[in-house]
């Protein structure tokens, strides 16, 4: 992630000015279907292109959309664009059918060059777009329904890329992609569109009459979208026992990310569905590799072999059935697993004493970043506190919000680690720790080769290997410590229907019943 902006504490309102909108607003008769989602705080800016957090993809894939999107299976499917991807000169030529008369939420129709700029600043501004564009040769429309990319040479990850509603390239008109900086105007082609933004408070999406979905059967993010509620708000809840509590209360439809304490809470009533989302999360404690402390590999291996990974995950998930430890970047029965994970759930603060007085430490403190927002990060990086102060390092746990750790993690100045999570994806250089651009800034001469070789190969037999490479390095490096899988818990109504409980849970196609 970059260049994120702290949010503004002013409600962002579209098409007219707070002033004049907000009695409107209160004016206007309440919407006759109102879906309620408690978060677990404040989204943050809602540049979809910046930013990889989970919260805004849940929010922001509701308005926006991308020229592709990934299946359950992980398979490619067309979104804007009409079919895949046309992919020529050995890897090096892609082009871009695009589907017709697609509105956006302002009445202009999208069109070739919507996506050249769209795609263009996804280059200029993503940590997952500007990766891929250095690779760039051209871009261009080819006509209002073409678009043709051109690279210096294959990049096998960019499909994947182009379908990850993830710090991706969402598509949105010429204008809005032109304008300075920071994005003021959110129009897109998605089944709602925004409403209100007011920091803290909620935001607000409402349904898009016009919207035209692409064609099939719903299958996960893939096929038929509807937006069948007129409005569905998040509203920021950090405290997860009020989420809960408000849930049972009927406050809520949704609520998202439930710790341990408030999953078992909603278990056994009457009008609520507990429920786990479909894929695991990877729990990453990311060290600093440009800056202070953790620059040193001595002091990264001596993290790694100090955190008790079992420890960390009972802590955070509680029940054995939400959790497992697991070495490997990706899990059994993938085509990227990698048994081979030296160093991997030590728990040794022998070794990592040892390690430190190697590295010629003399206790600078180690400033770990962490929110109770997200109760399993939270919980996560306690257990790393005590494993490290164990070990010997001096611990400075900085508590503080999300958005917060957002704008905070961009300055290499201001941190030495922190607690994160990051679904299974289908593309492994799609991982945020291998992007160099990403917080951490992980760019070793030897991984930069080792991804260079993994991106640069279209063969998928020969991509294994290069894979297994890469992971060898990661374990070499330690710019990160993967603790293991865990499953995020959440609860609904069963008022609901219709969801789709991903990575990033999906309420297009959602019914709500009287």
């Amino acid at each position: 992630m970059d260049h994120v902006i702290a949010p503004s504490r002013r409600a962002v309102l579209l098409g007219a000015a707070a002033s004049t909108v907000l009695p409107a607003l209160r004016a206007r008769a309440q919407p006759a279907s109102v879906l309620n989602i408690a978060t677990s705080g404040d989204p943050g800016p809602l540049d979809p292109m910046p930013v990889t957090s989970d919260l805004l993809s849940e929010i922001t894939q509701l308005f926006y959309e991308t020229l592709y999107i990934f299946g359950p299976d992980f398979s490619i499917a067309p979104l804007l664009a009409s079919e895949l991807p046309e992919i020529t000169d050995g890897g090096k030529r892609y082009v871009i059918k695009l589907r017709s008369n697609v509105p956006y939420h302002d009445g202009s129709t999208m069109n070739a060059d919507d996506v050249v700029a769209s795609l263009q600043r996804w280059g200029r501004l993503s940590p997952r777009g500007r990766t891929p564009w250095a690779f760039l040769e051209s871009i261009a429309a080819k006509d209002p329904s073409t678009v043709e990319i051109v690279l210096k040479q294959a990049y096998s990850p960019l499909l994947n890329l182009l379908a990850f509603p993830n710090g991706s390239p969402q598509i949105m008109p010429k204008r809005v992609a032109t304008a300075p900086d920071p994005l003021k105007d959110f129009t897109g082609t998605g089944p709602f569109k925004l409403v209100e933004y007011k920091p803290d408070t909620w935001v607000r999406v409402g349904k898009f009459a016009q919207y035209v979905s692409p064609p099939g059967t719903p299958n996960g993010y893939v096929g038929r979208r509807e937006a069948l509620v007129d409005e569905i708000r998040f509203l920021p809840t950090p405290n997860p026992t009020t989420r809960a509590d408000g849930l049972l209360a009927g406050q809520y439809h949704w609520a998202d990310n439930l710790t341990p304490e408030s999953y078992a809470i909603i278990h056994g009533k009457p009008d609520v569905v507990p429920g786990v989302l479909t894929a695991a999360l990877w729990v990453l404690f990311i060290m600093n590799t440009k800056k202070g402390v953790t620059s040193n590999v001595l002091i990264r291996r001596a993290a790694q072999a100090a955190i008790n990974c079992t420890d960390a995950l009972t802590a955070a998930f509680g029940d054995k059935s939400l959790w497992r430890p697991e070495g490997s970047i990706y899990p059994e029965g993938t085509s990227w697993f990698d048994a081979d994970a030296p160093g991997y759930n030590q728990g040794s603060t022998v070794k990592a004493a040892a390690l430190l007085k190697q590295a010629g430490y003399n206790g600078e403190p180690i400033r770990i970043l962490t929110s109770t927002q997200y109760d399993y990060q939270y919980k996560t990086a306690q257990v790393i506190e005590a494993n490290l102060t164990e070990a010997g390092f001096k611990v400075d746990l900085v508590v503080t919000d999300w958005a917060t750790i957002l704008q905070r993690r961009q300055n290499p100045d201001q941190w030495d680690g922190f607690v994160t999570g990051h679904g299974v994806v289908p593309e492994p250089s799609s991982i945020t720790v291998f992007n160099p651009s990403y917080p951490g800034w992980w760019d070793t001469p030897d991984k930069h080769a080792a991804l260079q070789d993994f991106v640069t190969e279209s063969d998928p037999a020969k991509r294994v290997p290069l894979w297994h490479k890469l992971q060898a390095q990661f374990y070499i490096d330690v710019p990160t410590v993967k603790i293991g899988a865990g499953f995020t818990t959440f609860g609904a109504s069963k008022r609901m229907s219709g969801y789709y409980p991903g990575i990033w849970p999906a309420f297009w196609n959602t019914r709500l019943a009287t």
